[in-house]
């Protein structure tokens, strides 16, 4: 953090995550209190994740282009849309999908913010420092997220939908003054022209992956894990009604909220001078072993969130390495493609999660998604406990 254009980075982001948290979550709101319909807050919680199944289409753009100059575009472009939305507001617009669209497009840049600055990283900080880094980075996105979103009902009450689009609109201003006074050297050759067809460029991340085994074993795991997660934002739910309550789905909430952030902060920081491969399998058993535990303790309440807070202790371990990883296995001119693929790849699993789990939530016990979830986090430990490309990983030097 005493790096001054990290530390830039790293407020930026928090910022632009406060001022995003808020409004997503205000406009879900507002959608409802304009429609009166479930389908449309599904519509318009769509809107919000399908734009990271379209991120492989920018990943040659990033790497052509100047990542500082590309992430300052692309926090403007979400101010725009925020004051389009302010427009449409004070219009009294009633169109449901002009508000769909806006956010759609808002939801895009925000996106696309996410490879660029995990492309911009490694050209500010040193490649022993990666791992640092990337806990900031996710504490800065992930836990302004986690404590907006806990604070969202209570601001949007204080300050109206159109009170808090305008507080995220400051939230942008700030962030792109800020992104703006980033000074980072910059390769020259990454805005030189290439002759190779646009379709081809957008498929090179993917070939990357592919051919990359340590890559293609994150992917892989963050994918599946991700079709899980869509099935537990439709379990948690349930397993609030299960144990008696609103109250007790918000306890679960916070539950994998702090849990995440401890697992990213101080769990991470006690094993730091373990090696990458160590404390990466470790996370792994630990979200095995805990998840497991759930099924044990489905029956009494404290017990299992107690076990539930500490599965996403270990999930928030694993979580600090990933990116690092990626970084430093993929060249500074190609990281774009291949941080945008990624996104792409592991974006996809979520919605088919929540689809496909939703469907069988009234058709087996609600303990069985837990033991399948248990079963896949086994998995996963043995595959990069066995995989040959991981037990070099330390080579890298992060």
């Amino acid at each position: 953090m005493i790096n001054p254009n990290f530390s830039k980075l790293v407020f930026g982001r928090a910022i632009g995550n406060a001022g995003d948290s808020i409004y997503m979550i205000a406009m879900n709101w507002f959608i409802l209190k304009l429609t009166d319909s479930a389908l449309w807050i599904g519509i318009m919680n769509a809107a919000i994740v399908l734009p990271g199944i379209l991120l492989f289409l920018f990943g040659s753009t990033i790497d052509r282009h100047s990542k500082r100059r590309l992430l300052v575009a692309v926090e403007f472009s979400q101010l725009v849309v925020v004051v389009l939305l302010i427009v449409a507001l004070l219009a009294h617009v009633k169109l449901a999908g002009v508000y769909v669209i806006l956010v759609f497009i808002a939801a895009l840049f925000g996106s696309l913010a996410y490879p660029i600055q995990d492309a911009l990283v490694p050209l500010i900080v040193k490649k022993d420092e990666l791992v640092q880094a990337q806990e900031y980075m996710s504490i800065a996105y992930k836990g302004t997220d986690y404590v907006f979103n806990a604070l969202s009902g209570f601001l949007i009450g204080l300050l109206s939908v159109l009170g808090i689009l305008i507080a995220d609109a400051v939230t942008f201003v700030v962030t792109v003054l800020t992104f703006n006074r980033i000074k980072v050297h910059e390769p020259h050759h990454q805005t030189a022209e290439t002759s190779e067809p646009y379709f081809q460029q957008v498929l090179v991340g993917f070939k990357i992956i592919s051919k990359n085994r340590l890559l293609g074993l994150l992917t892989f795991s963050s994918a599946v894990l991700n079709f899980f997660f869509g099935g537990l934002n439709t379990y948690v739910v349930l397993f609030g009604r299960h144990f008696g309550g609103s109250i007790y789905y918000g306890i679960l909430e916070s539950m994998s909220a702090v849990g995440t952030l401890v697992g990213m902060t101080l769990l991470y920081r006690s094993l730091k001078r373990l090696s990458v491969r160590v404390a990466y399998l470790i996370g792994n058993l630990g979200c095995t072993i805990f998840m497991f535990l759930t099924v044990v303790t489905f029956n009494q309440f404290w017990a299992f969130a107690v076990v539930y807070l500490g599965s996403f202790i270990f999930l928030g371990l694993t979580q600090v390495y990933e990116t690092p990883m990626i970084q430093a296995s993929v060249a500074a001119d190609q990281l774009g493609k291949v941080m945008t693929s990624f996104y792409t790849l592991v974006s996809i699993t979520l919605p088919l999660g929540s689809i496909a789990f939703a469907y069988l939530a009234d058709r087996f016990d609600l303990r069985l998604f837990l033991f399948l979830f248990g079963v896949f986090d086994a998995v996963v430990f043995l595959l990069f406990a066995l995989s040959r490309s991981f037990r070099r990983v330390d080579d890298l030097q992060l």
